[in-house]
């Protein structure tokens, strides 16, 4: 099979968040449960292909063009960038639905995108997804759909954000980001922590006592409201 130069792209070597696996991502054919999603436009799902791609690889880098557009099936991707200190920091973690919509008119990427747990992932063209849009106004309109979703996702992180307690935080990112009180953890609760704006020792002082106060049940890394 094939690779695609976005497929295996990996950062200059200085760069800390270069990942060190040799995977890369594969196109495969569909298999019979591999369609693409009921609900998107056939105009879309027309370009996309179906890849697969390792733990620590890269989706891409800083600084490159944007030749294409990602949807994630499943898995967990993390968009991070370097502060000026030096500091890795966590910009986005995407565990379905689109990574970096926001380049698809782009001169450059802003961030790394790293996969943390091995992903199945929708690559589209630029170019033709580009041409699509301008074609289809039943495929632009869906496409302001999506990007008003990750909207109301980043309003709901600014919202999180301006808790004041850690509890707060963690107990309204269950409430809004799991399913019926049910939230599966990212890939470390390390990762979980800096996206809440807390340190690793808060987070996990505030999952023990929320278990402890009988308001949260713990099942490895799923966390549970309870009552």
């Amino acid at each position: 099979m094939s690779q695609t130069r976005s497929q295996g792209v990996a950062g200059p070597p200085q760069d800390p968040l270069t990942p060190t696996g040799s995977g890369a991502g594969q196109a495969r054919p569909w298999g019979p449960s591999e369609a693409p999603p009921a609900d998107w436009p056939s105009d879309f799902a027309r370009v996309g292909s179906r890849c697969e791609f390792v733990r620590d690889r890269m989706l891409f880098a800083r600084g490159e063009r944007p030749k294409q557009m990602f949807w994630v099936e499943s898995g967990e991707i993390h968009l991070r960038r370097i502060s000026r200190q030096g500091r890795p920091m966590l910009a986005q973690r995407v565990r379905a639905g689109f990574v970096a919509e926001a380049s698809l008119q782009a001169a450059r990427y802003h961030c790394d995108a790293v996969v943390v747990r091995t992903a199945v992932v929708w690559q589209f063209p630029r170019q033709q997804l580009l041409r699509a849009l301008q074609r289809s106004p039943e495929l632009a309109l869906w496409w302001a759909a999506r990007l008003a979703e990750q909207l109301r996702a980043c309003r709901l992180h600014c919202e999180r954000l301006h808790l004041r307690s850690a509890a707060e935080r963690v107990l309204h990112a269950i409430e809004t980001e799991g399913s019926d009180g049910v939230f599966e953890l990212p890939a470390t609760r390390r990762d979980w922590a800096d996206e809440l704006g807390l340190t690793p020792e808060s987070l996990y002082r505030t999952l023990a006592a929320l278990q402890h106060r009988g308001l949260l049940r713990i099942h490895g890394a799923t966390l549970e409201l309870a009552g």
